[in-house]
């Protein structure tokens, strides 16, 4: 027979199969059966993406300059380079860390291959490496084995395949080689095909390859993910503008204490050891690493709580997440089928099987007895009999079940059969027959008068989104004769039916209660059918009234402007493909939302890696867990609202370090270029300036990053993408604290300048330092410091305590006064810095008491 194959006729012979020949030409045109590998970024291209930070940029230069300063006019001390150039490599190690996110995604999907195959060739069936499998190879499936690429099936026998990594089901899709597809078709709808990567459940096939490597629907994926460039963070957006501003600041104050020089007549070495400082000044040197060591102690927070982050930027991320598109199977449900109803319907006390008085227990047994699981079946490849076993186990002791099953004997059985939709088991009671049908109620022959009724039971629990399973029996006197299917399935009499679910998580409900406090919105999406979708989003309050639920087929009816006009009445989208999971996120994104997506699936991870937050479940697939930002690892559904709530302790706090920093930053640049102005020269050297912002703005900075989190901080809604980091007055805030810096400092400079250049500088270094360090705990709360426990933060205040010992240290100790500058002051001189260090904590206390901080 002649077929088209990539666009090509191509002759197939399916009783032959391919000759060596035309398998080595198709390997050739086609390419093998493997997807595609990226590999990473090498350690020096991680290396030029830090570089071209700003700030790197101008600490490198400052080195540069401090270094040919201290090479030229004082070759015996090169401390100032060396200080500044400890931080640069700081900067440089963690910023790589941070980036250092490796793509491990495609790596996982390889793993998913199978190795081996039985392909038929040249008239024989071999087993063959499954990478030089070629379309239209003639491959034979049996139970267990993974299908090796995309398949049309030519013939099979009762043959499932679990299909719920791609498709997100929970059921094994029954395969039907005479299925004629429709036009919007998902892939859990295509009953004549079998995709690469999915499980032979039960049964046997003969399938004809259609598609390999890249072009099978894992290949898509892989592409998808491959494609999907990395988002980045809001942080790190509202980081890198900042950081951007601050460096445009420093060049120009820098090339501006060049100019005044100038015209003042100053040695170049001075106005360009004047320029270093205004630059340190200005930039903030700490703040990068105060901010990527607050997100590692995020990290480390969530981790405890069960949530493994892959990047530290998540941290901040999940905190502004306004809504999560969460997938259903394995998810918000437990991914495993249960028996939720139990309706018994006919009367059993007739039959010889009524074993107990319980009605419901009877019936459970009769299921049981139409099953195919031995009574003590722990594991079973059909999640259909292990849901029965299961609730069979709940409902009966093992004794009582025990007892039951030793009453009968099994004498012949006809197996399910995927076209008739039941099976049949005969056994033998005493001197009596019975046998037991199980299957769809569409497919049983009843024989009594309540069919009506009997329906309107059926369609009352199929409206509850459950598969309904019918059981109906038929007693004999003697041993039938002539059994046959027409014998032992006409005229039976029904028992009753189970309603079989994948059900919630318990935890789930309250999960999504608590984001929808928080301002989140979590919409559902998901591979399986619409009213089951629809049902469980119902129960766990996902959608709510007004809201409305559609299909992958109606989306795709839709364009993006379209859908995007919306996409806000819609909280379920179910029958979805990868491609449009990845859409609805975008389109969610293209509204300004900040979208976390979840899941466990293969189908999930170019979702996964297209949200702002991917979060997969602990114990989903590894594809998933490699795709996403984080990772519950006790797969707990409510986990990701305390990560919600930690990601925002965390955004709260580094806009408290930013306060306590700029205002140190803005406070320094300005007295240095006010002294510059009035013809005093710098009031502080750079590597002084550079010991306060480390010593009294960075690491107590840093110690406001585990500040616990605002009670009332999961009633806010989620902050905008957009909102600046400097919103909610912060930035004024900032701007009132720098100048009462400045006031504070500039006193001292006039105190110190009436004695000598020297105590000038060491008066100037202590105010700056102290007052710093007081500050910090201004920004800890709006409430007063009186109201506070000093000891909640006790990192903050070691941090704070040592901080104020180094500064006082620094100026009193021989040695480093030498080095850096310092000289001893008098006792009136030390009255002056302490009460001029204090002011800005009064201050902010009288604002605080009159309620207008």
């Amino acid at each position: 027979m002649t077929k088209e194959i990539f666009g090509k006729e191509v002759q197939v012979n399916e009783k032959m199969g391919l000759s060596k020949e035309e398998v080595q030409r198709r390997l050739e045109e086609f390419g093998y059966n493997q997807l595609e590998i990226r590999t990473g970024k090498k350690f020096f291209e991680y290396l030029k993406e830090t570089v071209k930070d700003i700030t790197i940029l101008i600490l490198i230069f400052a080195t540069i300059l401090s270094g040919y300063i201290a090479f030229t006019v004082h070759p015996d001390d090169f401390s100032e380079p060396i200080v500044i150039f400890s931080v640069v490599l700081l900067n440089i190690y963690l910023s790589i860390r941070q980036q250092k996110n490796a793509e491990k995604s495609m790596n996982e999907l390889k793993k998913m291959s199978v190795s081996t195959s039985k392909v038929l060739r040249d008239g024989q069936i071999k087993e063959i490496e499954s990478t030089a499998i070629v379309p239209d190879d003639i491959i034979q499936l049996e139970l267990g084995d993974r299908i090796p690429a995309d398949a049309k099936i030519l013939s099979c026998s009762n043959f499932f395949v679990d299909e719920s990594f791609l498709t997100g089901e929970s059921e094994p899709s029954e395969k039907n080689p005479e299925y004629i597809p429709l036009e919007h078709d998902s892939l859990g709808d295509r009953k004549e095909l079998v995709f690469s990567s999915s499980l032979v459940v039960t049964g046997k096939a003969k399938v004809r390859v259609e598609k390999t490597g890249i072009h099978t629907e894992i290949g898509k994926i892989s592409s998808l993910i491959n494609n999907e460039a990395a988002n980045t963070a809001p942080l790190q957006l509202k980081m890198q503008k900042l950081g951007k501003a601050l460096g445009f600041v420093a060049i120009l104050v820098g090339f501006f204490a060049i100019g005044i020089g100038v015209i003042k007549g100053l040695p170049l070495e001075t106005s360009i050891m004047t320029a270093i400082s205004m630059a340190v000044a200005a930039i903030s040197e700490v703040l990068p690493v105060v901010v990527t060591i607050s997100l590692a102690v995020g990290m480390s927070n969530m981790a405890i709580k069960q949530t493994i982050v892959r990047t530290p930027s998540t941290v901040e991320t999940i905190g502004g997440v306004s809504v999560i598109c969460s997938d259903k199977t394995g998810t918000i449900t437990e991914n495993r089928m249960t028996v939720k109803c139990v309706s018994p319907l006919g009367d059993l006390s007739n039959t010889i099987f009524n074993i107990t008085e319980d009605k419901e227990k009877n019936l459970l047994f009769l299921f049981y007895l139409a099953s195919s699981i031995e009574a003590n079946a722990t594991v079973s490849s059909n999640p259909t009999e292990l849901a029965i076993s299961k609730a069979l186990a709940e409902a009966f002791t093992q004794e009582e079940l025990t007892n039951a099953a030793s009453t009968v004997e099994k004498v012949y059985e006809i197996p399910f059969d995927s076209k008739r939709k039941r099976m049949t088991v005969l056994y033998k009671v005493k001197e009596q027959y019975i046998s037991v049908t199980k299957g769809a109620f569409d497919r049983l022959s009843i024989i009594n008068d309540k069919q009506d009724f009997y329906l309107q039971e059926h369609d009352k629990l199929a409206e509850q989104a459950y598969r309904v399973l019918a059981a109906a029996y038929k007693t004999y006197e003697n041993f039938p004769t002539g059994i046959s299917d027409d014998e032992l399935e006409c005229s039976l009499n029904l028992a009753g039916f189970v309603g079989i679910m994948d059900p919630a998580r318990a935890e789930s409900y309250q999960a999504v209660a608590a984001a929808k406090q928080a301002g989140i919105e979590t919409v559902m999406i998901t591979g399986d059918h619409l009213l089951t979708a629809e049902k469980i989003a119902e129960d766990v309050g996902i959608l709510a009234e007004g809201k409305k639920a559609m299909t992958g087929a109606d989306l795709n009816k839709l364009g993006d402007e379209e859908l995007a006009a919306v996409i806000q009445d819609y909280r379920v989208f179910a029958r979805t493909s990868p491609e449009d999971k990845i859409r609805i996120v975008k389109v969610f994104q293209s509204n300004d939302e900040i979208v976390a997506m979840t899941g466990d699936g293969v189908n999930d991870a170019p979702a996964l890696k297209a949200a702002d937050v991917g979060i997969a479940m602990g114990g989903g697939t590894e594809v998933a867990k490699e795709a996403s930002d984080m990772i519950l690892a006790d797969d707990n559904f409510a986990t990701i609202v305390a990560a919600v709530e930690e990601g925002r302790r965390v955004y709260s706090n580094i806009r408290k370090s930013l306060y306590a920093m700029l205002g140190c930053n803005i406070s320094a640049l300005t007295i240095v270029l006010i002294s510059l102005l009035l013809g005093w020269g710098a009031p502080v050297t750079a590597i002084q300036l550079l010991i306060i912002k480390v010593v009294a703005d960075g690491i107590p900075g840093f110690s406001l990053s585990v500040e616990p989190a605002d009670k009332e901080g999961m009633k806010y809604p989620p902050i905008s993408k957009y909102e600046s980091i400097f919103s909610n007055g912060l930035l004024l805030k900032i701007i009132e604290i720098s100048a009462v810096f400045t006031g504070v400092t500039l006193i001292a400079i006039l105190v110190g300048q009436a004695q000598s250049v020297e105590i000038t500088r060491t008066m100037t270094f202590i105010v700056l330092g102290l007052s710093t360090i007081v500050h910090m705990y201004n920004c800890r709360s709006t409430g007063s410091i009186f109201k506070m426990d000093f000891l909640s933060n006790s990192l903050l205040a070691a941090t704070t305590i040592a901080g104020a010992l180094i500064i006082i240290l620094l100026v009193n100790i021989p040695v480093t006064q030498q080095i850096f500058g310092f000289v001893t002051i008098s006792l009136i001189n030390w009255i002056w810095v302490l009460g001029l260090s204090i002011f800005p904590l009064v201050y902010i206390e009288i604002k605080k008491y009159f309620h207008l901080f």
